[in-house]
Parts: structure tokens; sequence; C-alpha cells
């Protein structure tokens, strides 16, 4: 009978625990939903169609970024040219690792590099930085969906940093179209993406921080640069990428500064427009003034009756030049070039480099108190770079020397003449300067020749001490120096 009863009980014990079981696990995701809440509403506080635009753009301009992958082979000469020791012996150890290496692999290993590039039309052309690419040996490109091709160098500039390669798919690629960077404004914002230390296809975003940044080198060669600076995240990996407006248009060629914290840099695309049909055929040729300029500071505009600073003034003429065939003069202050105003004394370099040889330009030009035109007709640049007016140290005599606002001058002797690359024998050396005064304050060195004051040609000292006394207390003093085989113009005021 009790064994009848249990039976029939069985079924009630096992409903039973099912149900506590049930209750603890209710009770337990009670207790576990009141760790966190969840929102059921959504409301965003940030439109939703304004994230939706940068994710759409990212989306659609990260299949057209590569990763630029290069080997670069490193071949040391034969071993026992160089691992002897003092009587002539081999090195120790030297037999022990050729006889398990082989002499060949311990004389040659393998640098990797890696980079960013993008491509720029369907048939595989792809812009990335020189510094990149530069003698690499093999060159390996892996688009966003992990294929990869080898790719050829088409054209490289390293004046800009820029290089054109190419990669063969057998098919239309995605590719990013070119925007003008010349109309991109400071505050507008940009994204960048890229390769940074070595993690593909990152995204960061930013602003367009400031444009025009120069002598900036990030390759750590001396390079002409005009660059948008941002601060879009752009390290080490990013060099080679594109940066990209709202409109996922390329508005610039991303490159990394070590340890920028937060300051990115980017070539303008306009530059490597004008560069690409040169590139596309494997050479940059360049045009050519025949000039050395510098930049035109306040104290040089005051003194050359310049409203403000600007231009490029021109410190010395190549001898046959184009320019000295122009009529182009040492003290000219070059205003416009092609019909192009010269902002930046740099600018004028970087247009007459990319005009194109043989072409004629008109030149707008500030001579004595008032503008003038000249034509000149561009030339090819020389293969040898002519060196234009870009030992012995002199000795402070008190029969020799004389002093004014500061500068000291002595007579030069033939060791600084020939320094200084200058062949006539005219000029005065500057023996010391005091830096209580205007020019000794002015970035004038010992060390440097005074070659002109204000037009006049300053033969000796008694040309400087007449030149001197020419210039009131208040005026304006402009000196062309020759500096290490460079001429070079310094103001101040008396």
């Amino acid at each position: 009978m009790k064994r009848i009863f249990t039976s029939r009980l069985f079924p009630v014990f096992v409903f039973a625990a099912f149900i506590v079981v049930l209750t603890m696990a209710i009770q337990t995701g009670e207790a576990v939903d009141r760790i966190w809440k969840e929102r059921s509403d959504r409301k965003a506080y940030i439109d939703p169609a304004y994230n939706e635009q940068f994710v759409r753009l990212a989306r659609e301009s990260i299949p057209a970024v590569v990763s630029v992958s290069t080997t670069k082979n490193i071949v040391f000469g034969p071993r026992r040219q160089f691992r002897r020791t003092p009587n002539g012996n081999n090195m120790p150890f030297d037999d022990f690792f050729d006889f398990f290496f082989g002499p060949e692999q311990r004389r040659q290993f393998q640098s990797r590099g890696l980079g960013s590039g993008f491509i720029i039309n369907p048939e595989g052309y792809i812009f990335t930085n020189n510094h990149v690419v530069e003698e690499a040996d093999e060159i390996l490109i892996t688009l966003e969906s992990g294929e990869e091709y080898p790719a050829k160098v088409v054209g490289t500039d390293p004046r800009t940093d820029m290089a054109l390669i190419k990669i063969e798919a057998g098919n239309d690629l995605p590719y990013l179209p070119l925007g003008d960077s010349d109309a991109l404004q400071i505050g507008e914002t940009v994204v960048a993406i890229g390769n940074p230390l070595g993690l593909s296809h990152t995204v960061t975003r930013g602003i367009v921080s400031q444009k025009g940044r120069k002598d900036i080198n990030p390759s750590g060669k001396h390079i002409h640069s005009n660059f948008i600076q941002t601060d879009a995240s752009i390290n080490p990996g990013n060099s080679g990428g594109p940066l990209l407006n709202i409109y996922g248009e390329v508005i610039g060629i991303n490159t990394a500064v070590a340890q920028a914290q937060g300051i990115g840099f980017a070539i303008p695309i306009n530059m490597a427009k004008t560069l690409l049909p040169q590139l596309v055929k494997g050479k940059v040729s360049r045009s050519w003034m025949g000039i050395q300029v510098q930049q035109v500071t306040s104290d040089l505009a005051g003194s050359l009756g310049l409203d403000k600073a600007r231009g490029a003034l021109v410190a010395a003429v190549v001898p046959d030049g184009p320019a000295a065939k122009a009529g182009i003069e040492p003290e000219d202050v070059i205003l416009e070039f092609d019909g192009k105003a010269i902002a930046n004394w740099q600018d004028l370099v970087w247009f007459a480099s990319t005009a194109g040889d043989g072409k004629k330009v008109e030149l707008k030009i500030w001579r004595d108190r008032r503008e003038i035109e000249k034509t000149l007709r561009l030339e090819g640049y020389p293969e040898d770079e002519t060196a234009v007016a870009s030992g012995d140290s002199g000795t402070k005599d008190s029969k020799t020397t004389i002093e004014a606002a500061g500068i000291t001058v002595a007579k030069p002797s033939k060791a600084q003449l020939k320094q200084a690359g200058i062949e006539d024998g005219e000029g005065v050396v500057i023996v010391e300067l005091d830096p209580s005064q205007s020019g000794g304050r002015s970035g004038l060195r010992e060390g440097d020749i005074i070659r002109k004051i204000n037009r006049k040609k300053i033969g000796d000292i008694k040309d400087f001490k007449k030149a001197m006394k020419r210039i009131d207390k208040g005026g304006f003093v402009r000196l062309l120096i020759n500096r290490q085989q460079a001429a070079l113009f310094i103001a101040f005021q008396r």
C-alpha cells in the first residue's frame, strides 16, 4: 500500500521541483536584470543620419584603399672580405655557422616595409608616397578583400614624395575620385584611411587644422611641401593613404610624421594631379628660371617700399640662365608668375618647376619702388644644378675694421672669398656682431660677406663706411651677403 502511494506522489514531487527551479531561474533573471538597464525608446542624442553618412563614406571608400608591402634585398660583400681577425685568421665560429647555414645566407637579408595607397581608376593605377616604395625590390598590394597582386612602379617624384604604381587584376577595380584641394577650407571635416602600424583599413576622422605647411620632411629628406595639416590620426603605415572630404573625394595623400602626437599631414591632391601626366610617362621633368629666391620679411618689404611682405625676392641670377636673358636682376621681387600671385616665396619654385620647358610666362616684378613686367621663357632643369651665389677667419684689427649698427667688418681673405664663391675680390667680411644693436640682431652671422647695401656695391671697407653713413637713424638697411656659396638678403632698421 505504501509503495502504491509513493508511486502516485512521485510525479507530484517532480512537478513541484520543476516549479521551484523555474521560480529560482525567474528570480535570478530578475536579479540579473536589475544589474543593468536598457532603453526601450532608443532616442538618439545625435541625428542618426549624421552618423550614417560617415558609415556610408567609409563603407564605399575602403575597397579602393590598399595595403602596400615592400621587400628590399640587402646583400653584403663576401664574408671573408671583412670578417677577419687582426692576424688574418677567420673570426671565431665563422666556419661553424657556415657549415650549418651556408656562407651566402649570412651575407644577405630582407628589409620589409608597410604603407598605404589608393586606386585612382579601374585599370589599377595606385597613388602612394615615394618613400613607401623607394628602392623596393618587390611590391605587393593587398586589397580589402584579401586579394594580393604584385605591383610595378610607373613613375616617382622624390622632390614631392609621390609615386604612381600599377597592378594587373584582370578586372575593373574600385577607385576613389580626386577632388580639389585648393577649395579645401580650414575647419572642414576630413577622413583618413590607411594601415597605421599594420592595422589594415583603419578609418579616422578629424578636421583640416591648417593649409600650406612648408619645410616639413616626413621622409627625412628635403622635399617641396605645401602640406594640409589635420588632426585625423595619421601614424606610420598611413603613408600613401587617402585623405577624403565629406563627398568621398581624395583631397590629400597622407604622410606620417614620427612623434607628431595628433598632428598629421597630407600632400594636396592638386599637386599630384599637376604631376600625374608626367608620372604616367615614368619621369617628371622640371623647368627652370635660373634664379635663387628667398622670403620677403617685413623689414625687407619696408626697405624695398612694398606695402607688405609678399612675393619672392631674387637673391642671385644664374649667368646666361632664363632669368638673366629676361632681364631679371638681384633685389627684384617677383609678385606674380603667369597670372598667379606669389603669396609665399616657395610657391614661385613650384610654379616655375612645373610650368614646362620652353613655356613663355609673364612676370610682375617690383623694382625701384614700382611695378614692371617681364616675359621669360623657361628652360629644362639642368642635369648639373648650377651653383649660384648660393678656412680662414677674419681677425679684428682697429686699423683694418670699421663698425656700424653693431656690425664690425674687415677685408676678407682669399680663402674666405673662395669659400663664399666670390671671384671678383669685392666685399667686406663680418668679424663681430653686437646683439644689443639692430644689425647684430638681424640674422647676420660672423663670416658673412657683404656685397651690397641698398643696391650700392661694396668693394671694400671705405664703400661700407660711405653706404652706412647715407642711412639715417630709423632708415632701412638692406644687405646682400654671400654665405657658404649662397646669396642672401637681410634687412633691418637702423
